[in-house]
């Protein structure tokens, strides 16, 4: 017996106007087998008040076994059967198949709980507003829409790395935002290597710096949004290719302003040298184990930019006195948190010292940087009133 697709079998219960007598189909059959009804009923091993109760639709769950069973001896298409029997089914069955449906689907794509804590799901909601929020918020008006659409798209290319629900929700969300943004700016490469050099200096305007940097990426086709970090994912970044275009996704992860910027040249580094392998995969997130290489050299192509270890050797001396720290800082054209963040890291990863907790009073808030650039958050209405917001903020002139 083939698949039965629920989603299709519940919308042609209501949109099939044709009629099928099968009393009429039964009493055929009898009569061309030469049977009583009580034979066929007997042979068939099915009681003759189930058997009305299945044709009448009085069966309040009917047994799928004696559903087959009809269906094959009135040589009828067990799907178109079925489809039969559902719609003579009360309004309450109906709706319960209905919900199971709608259920799976829920459980299948997104993790409810996990969900529910960062504010995407209402806990007070029932399964049909879950889902109402879910394809509201993703732009589609029905479960198969939303599978056709958005899924098969993504991970037609290679198999998926993964099966935290949470990552999914985190890459579709992504996905789907850089394809309604769909900067109109052809990527050009040679432009992006002139602009890298130049946004150091960036880093030291905490409220204006992102921005204008994401705003100069944008019209050489690079496409930098920001999403909130969405807990277990473990997820800083991640670098997508769409439409033909390289598409960075940066999360407050570990909520540092350093990092920020550290994600941001790490993704533009998998932007210059290994964009053939995010085509042949659509995307790559930036904690992808399988690529430690990949992830290694993007790594270290950050940290040399903003603090190659002849820095660190020189202002390890000097760490405790903010006035040196803060003239290397605008000597080598950078926020000063990006002094004290690296040096905590090479302290870990040459001593195995740890600095993590130290120098807390010189990181500044990270939502004020990437405030101006609308940053999507799991309590939006939609991906779409986000990506207009974003795209209105990168055409701006």
């Amino acid at each position: 017996m083939k698949n039965i697709d629920i989603d299709k079998l519940l919308q042609e219960i209501f949109q099939d106007d044709s009629e099928f007598d099968v009393k009429k189909r039964f009493e055929e059959k009898i009569t061309e087998y030469g049977l009583s009804k009580t034979k066929a009923l007997k042979l068939l091993n099915i009681d003759k008040d189930v058997f009305t109760e299945i044709l009448n639709g009085n069966a309040k769950q009917p047994n799928l076994i004696h559903v087959v069973k009809i269906a094959e001896f009135l040589n009828v298409d067990v799907h178109e059967f079925i489809k039969m029997v559902l719609k003579n089914q009360n309004p309450e069955n109906i709706a319960s198949i209905d919900r199971a449906r709608k259920l799976k689907f829920l459980l299948m794509n997104f993790d409810v709980k996990a969900l529910t804590k960062e504010g995407f799901f209402d806990a007070e909601n029932d399964v049909d507003d879950l889902v109402q929020k879910a394809l509201n918020y993703f732009g589609y008006k029905s479960i198969r829409e939303f599978e056709e659409q958005l899924i098969e798209p993504l991970y037609s290319r290679s198999k998926r790395q993964f099966s935290d629900k949470m990552k999914d929700f985190w890459v579709r969300s992504a996905y789907q935002s850089f394809r309604l943004i769909d900067n109109p700016n052809p990527y050009d490469r040679e432009r992006l290597k002139e602009i890298i050099p130049l946004m150091k200096p960036y880093t030291q305007d905490v409220e204006n710096g992102l921005f204008i940097v994401c705003r100069a990426l944008y019209n050489v086709g690079v496409t930098v949004i920001f999403q909130n970090y969405l807990q277990t994912t473990h997820v800083r970044g991640a670098t997508f290719f769409i439409n033909e275009k390289p598409c960075i996704v940066i999360t407050d992860y570990l909520k540092k302003y350093p990092t920020l910027w550290f994600t941001l040249l790490h993704e533009l580094h998998h932007v210059l040298f290994d964009l053939e392998t995010i085509k042949s995969n659509n995307y790559h997130l930036s904690d992808d184990q399988d690529l430690f290489l990949i992830e290694e050299k993007a790594n270290s192509f950050a940290r040399d930019f903003f603090m190659p270890i002849e820095n660190f050797n020189y202002i390890k001396s000097y760490i405790n006195n903010s006035y040196m720290v803060e003239r290397f800082a605008k000597d080598n054209e950078i926020h000063t948190s990006l002094i004290y963040s690296f040096y905590t890291w090479y302290q870990n990863e040459l001593y195995g010292k740890n600095y993590h907790a130290a120098f807390k009073e010189f990181y500044p808030d990270c939502k004020t940087s990437i405030k101006k650039l609308n940053p999507i958050s799991w309590s939006d209405d939609s991906i779409k009133t986000s990506s207009d917001k974003i795209k209105v903020v990168f055409e701006l002139k």
